[in-house]
């Protein structure tokens, strides 16, 4: 048995094949984009009832803030992610953490509910220069297998997930004040920051020196990705997965509103959640070695479809819990396949992919959802968007060709 579990985790943890232009600091540094940002990022999930009930938040106004650092974030995140192919990778992702930081100190110093409004907004400067040059660098330094060091990336930022809740739970315990895990989290973010600009990056693949000003490439570029089929294809299951993910922003609130759950045993639910993510993304690493992201994402649909209304409907605190474990496990499936393929669908070009991906945040979902929720209740808007959003993607799923595994990688790629 000893022998059976050394060898499958060998195989889940062996060296995915880099490109040796790529330093391995880079990827460090990379893969920290996706921590911090799911780190800092998850704080004020976790932290919603308790903004609810210091602020006199109503169901429309907790909208309000997420739609405040979309709108923002629809602003910034095309021009940089077409910056992503043209232009310096080192001060993108310095931008980012540096305004992620600010954010979050903000959001701990905010006495007020236009101040945390502000907070929100702020943030949506920094996610998409941070996260989305991150992964521009992952898949670029690893063509073999886009997919499995995505869903390490993933693995990664699921951990930061984690700490979110164990940060404002542990925070809580110890006697400490709501905001102070804010300060702290949000003064790592500015150092952190400063670390990104003391690394090289590799430069874009395919940017400036193809032509001779900046607008040329970013024409020439638009113009390639837009006649893609595979891309669009990929984009619009991203598009049904954030539909999918509309209600996540209300599922603390909904926790201790409708189910009971206490502010503390909420951040308890929440760490288990990233959790049952993190063990789910080591098995997807696996699976991706032998079966199709296609086969997967059907798996995942058809237990998921059962799985949704079961948490909502069955009674209690402890149900919401045991069903927690499978539907984590599937639900965290759906991001690193997704996004791994449409980065990848035309090489070279995958900031530019990222700048029309970003373009989702001008569907005001959390605010149309929100307006639901208040019109049938909470419990009827998150089942109806989520099986809704379940079988668009069944569908986009049916309709998608088989792909094959990735193969051996060539020669000569480094390990990473």
């Amino acid at each position: 048995m000893a022998i059976l579990w050394q060898r499958h985790l060998y195989t889940l943890f062996k060296p995915i094949p880099r490109k040796p232009e790529t330093s391995r600091r880079a990827i460090v540094a990379s893969l920290g984009g996706r921590f911090a940002d799911e780190l800092l990022s998850g704080m004020p999930g976790v932290l919603m009832p308790t903004f609810r009930a210091t602020f006199g938040l109503s169901y429309a106004q907790i909208s309000l803030l997420s739609l405040a650092l979309d709108y923002v974030a629809v602003v910034v995140e095309p021009v940089s992610g077409v910056l992503i192919d043209l232009w310096s990778r080192r001060w993108l992702m310095a931008w980012g953490a540096f305004f992620i930081g600010l954010s979050i100190l903000l959001m701990g110093l905010a006495p007020t509910f236009l101040l945390l409004l502000l907070a929100f907004a702020c943030y949506g400067l920094g996610s998409g220069p941070l996260a989305h040059t991150a992964d521009v660098v992952l898949v670029e330094a690893h063509p073999e297998a886009p997919d499995r060091i995505f869903a390490r990336a993933t693995l990664l930022d699921t951990l930061g997930a984690l700490l979110s809740p164990l940060l404002i739970t542990g925070a809580l315990w110890l006697g400490l004040s709501w905001r102070s895990p804010l300060l702290a989290a949000g003064a790592a973010g500015l150092l952190y920051a400063l670390l990104l600009l003391r690394t090289t990056f590799p430069p874009p693949a395919n940017g400036e020196a193809e032509h001779d000003n900046p607008w040329q490439g970013i024409r020439a570029n638009l113009a390639l990705v837009l006649r893609d089929r595979q891309m669009w294809r990929w984009l619009l299951f991203l598009l049904a997965f954030d539909l999918l993910e509309a209600p996540y922003i209300f599922r603390t609130v909904w926790l201790h509103e409708h189910v009971g759950m206490s502010q503390a045993l909420v951040g308890v639910y929440v760490a288990l959640e990233m959790a049952v993510n993190l063990i789910s993304l080591l098995a997807l690493d696996h699976w991706l070695q032998r079966w199709t992201p296609r086969a997967i994402l059907r798996l995942a649909i058809a237990g998921l479809l059962v799985l949704i209304p079961l948490w909502l409907l069955l009674p209690g605190a402890g149900a919401r819990f045991l069903l927690a474990l499978p539907l984590n496990f599937l639900l965290a499936v759906f991001w690193p396949i997704g996004r791994a393929q449409v980065l990848t669908s035309v090489p070279g070009r995958a900031g530019t992919v990222t700048a029309l991906t970003s373009l989702f945040g001008l569907v005001p979902l959390p605010l149309l959802f929100g307006l639901l929720a208040e019109a049938i209740t909470l419990t009827a808007a998150i089942l109806v968007v989520q099986v809704g959003a379940l079988l668009l993607l069944a569908l986009l799923v049916r309709r998608m060709p088989e792909a094959a595994t990735a193969g051996r990688p060539p020669a000569a790629l480094s390990q990473s």
